[in-house]
């Protein structure tokens, strides 16, 4: 079993699109499972239009509680906390969307008045995506552990894949370099890396490329809208080559692949010969030589 992680530095690159497309192509000959762990804004089974099999909420954050009846109102826990998530003058607030649940009030506190809880701060989603089983975490508006609920996300798709004897995980990762980053890319087997032709995106790929070096992962590189600015294509090929990365595939700008996704359909199902849909098939080539070539 193979687990390939898609990033993308910058978001509004089209990472959710070229995954599903590559799901969908790989799932012609392969089993697959797909996971979403872009847990702020989940959105592939937008683009698959897939159905909602069954969703359980998970608890991967802890805040702090009061027993309003031993509290003294002393305070030392407001003057403690280092987030300004206890406020109050004559008796202790917690502010729960601010709250780490990192203890400091429970040491402190005189009384034992403070308890530090396990919350349910998110969801995972399964869904059917066509033949796939697509795996997605949710994270409630306003709650912190993005990173902790990835790794669930994570183990959940990894336990569906060995029960189905799958052969490929695509991870659809989320955009930047913080923690659900972190947490997408490590113990992976390969990172695809979509960027577009832009200088902000460039930009954004360079910060991207320091994280999956940090893990010693394999990367390449997909240049999405590839035809929309040349100055900037020909900007991140010399990145790519005086770094010694493989540039997979170059996506040029088609308006079939919003077309796509305005009907919840990947490009590749909705419109197969659409100069996009046949460079996708192109990077699912270029992606299998690279996994092959994996020890």
């Amino acid at each position: 079993m193979r687990e390939v992680v898609i990033l993308s530095g910058k978001g509004g690159v089209g990472k959710s699109s070229i995954v599903a497309s590559l799901g969908v192509i790989y799932a012609r000959e392969h089993k697959v499972v797909l996971a979403d762990t872009d847990v702020d804004a989940p959105n592939l089974d937008l683009v698959l239009g897939a159905k909602l099999r069954n969703s359980e909420e998970i608890t991967a954050s802890s805040k702090a509680f009061i027993d309003y009846d031993k509290c003294i109102g002393c305070m030392m826990c407001r003057d403690v906390c280092k987030f300004s998530s206890i406020i109050g003058t004559e008796q202790p607030i917690i502010i729960p969307y601010s709250c780490e649940g990192c203890g400091a009030c429970t040491v402190i506190c005189p009384e034992d008045a403070i308890e530090i809880k396990e919350v349910v701060n998110g969801q995972l989603n399964i869904f059917d995506a066509e033949n796939m089983l697509l795996v997605a975490g949710e994270l409630h508006i306003g709650e912190s552990s993005s990173g902790r609920l990835v790794d669930i996300v994570k183990k959940r798709a990894r336990q569906e894949a060995e029960n189905s004897q799958v052969e490929m995980i695509f991870i659809d990762g989320p955009p930047g370099i913080g923690c659900p980053v972190i947490a997408s890319a490590k113990g992976a087997d390969y990172v695809v890396l979509v960027t577009e032709p832009t200088p902000a995106a460039l930009n954004d790929l360079k910060r991207v490329v320091e994280v999956v070096k940090h893990f010693r992962i394999p990367l390449g590189i997909a240049l999405n809208r590839s035809d929309i600015h040349p100055e900037s294509n020909r900007a991140v090929k010399q990145f790519a080559q005086d770094n010694g990365f493989s540039i997979l595939s170059e996506i040029p700008y088609d308006k079939s692949m919003p077309m796509a996704v305005a009907n919840a359909q990947p490009v590749i199902s909705a419109y197969p010969s659409a100069p996009s849909s046949l460079a996708l098939g192109k990077l699912a080539a270029a992606l299998s030589e690279k996994i092959n070539e994996l020890p």
